[in-house]
């Protein structure tokens, strides 16, 4: 296995710049308010969504389908928006106490925000509660004995596959886009390209939802190859296969991830994506490739390889 990757020089340029930047918010998230404190204050986190690196397993790499908010125990959980409490207490299927409500714009057009490791709700399955209400207390997660909230936003259905980027939801730093280095890995072949992006965010609002790599024909603008990663799509496909958290493969439909380390001292979320096997030209000057991301700002930012 690979060591851990660094974060980049562009680290604290970035998380200063979020800050000076102030919140803001996307569409989805403007009535939301924050698990912790129950506000629109933006609360440090320890994981965001995605794929991290588990230093507790030895360096593997998993997928995390929501933010972990590190606090104390017995800290108050508030409801995200208004909605009717569906789960509250142990289910087979979650390690600890939960709560999860229901939240509905229309029939049928309803998200779940989902509350784990709580030591105790204060809501009972059918109750209505409100923007901002208390909803329970925080505990111990029982795998890892870290006291820390476990915040999911499931859109569309109350099961892990419907998991989706919470930050897209909550009140979260306009900033800056990502941040993109983009370079080859391979002997410059031409017909199989390999390609390393390393992506950079601000630690305090880790919000990246996808990667991709075009390679193309400088003379006719024609697209050999897009290559994506997207979070949720990944999830939607790998969850629905089974265990999705172990993503410690040697590559994942040609994409290799390699995540930094990340926690809610971090000043930046820095995570690499290995593209191999690329198509590309019959000539090496005739290849251009291109990188992209996109966060949960709608931010899509392009670098291309030298």
């Amino acid at each position: 296995m690979k060591p851990p990757r660094k974060p980049s020089y562009l680290a604290p340029l970035l998380a200063l710049s979020a800050l000076v930047a102030g919140c803001g918010s996307d569409p989805e998230g403007a009535d939301l308010v924050w698990p912790i404190g129950g506000t629109d204050e933006l609360q440090p986190m320890s994981s965001s969504f995605g794929p991290r690196l588990q230093t507790s397993r030895d360096g593997v790499y998993d997928f995390h389908r929501g933010i972990d908010i590190p606090t104390v125990m017995g800290t108050p959980v508030y409801a995200v928006a208004d909605g009717k409490v569906t789960r509250a207490g142990r289910y087979d299927d979650f390690e600890d106490v939960v709560v999860q409500i229901e939240h509905c714009d229309a029939p049928g057009a309803c998200f779940y925000s989902t509350y784990i490791h709580l030591a105790l709700p204060v809501v009972e399955t059918g109750d209505q509660v409100g923007r901002g209400e208390h909803i329970g207390y925080t505990g111990l997660a029982a795998s890892s004995l870290f006291p820390h909230l476990h915040f999911e936003i499931r859109e569309g259905g109350t099961e892990k596959v419907y998991c989706v980027h919470p930050l897209r939801f909550l009140p979260t730093p306009g900033g800056l886009p990502p941040a993109l280095a983009v370079r080859r890995t391979d002997e410059d072949s031409t017909s199989s390209v390999s390609v390393e992006v390393e992506a950079t965010l601000p630690g305090i609002a880790p919000g990246l939802t996808e990667v991709a790599v075009v390679t193309e024909s400088r003379s006719t603008g024609e697209v050999i190859e897009e290559r994506v990663f997207d979070y949720e799509e990944w999830n939607r496909k790998y969850t629905a296969e089974g265990d999705a958290a172990i993503i410690d493969e040697q590559s994942l439909g040609g994409i290799r991830i390699e995540p930094a380390k990340f926690n809610a001292e971090s000043s930046a979320y820095v995570i690499a994506f290995r593209f191999s096997n690329l198509d590309g030209t019959a000539s090496a000057d005739d290849l251009r490739i291109t990188a992209r991301a996109r966060d949960v700002n709608g931010h899509v930012v392009e670098a291309s390889a030298p």
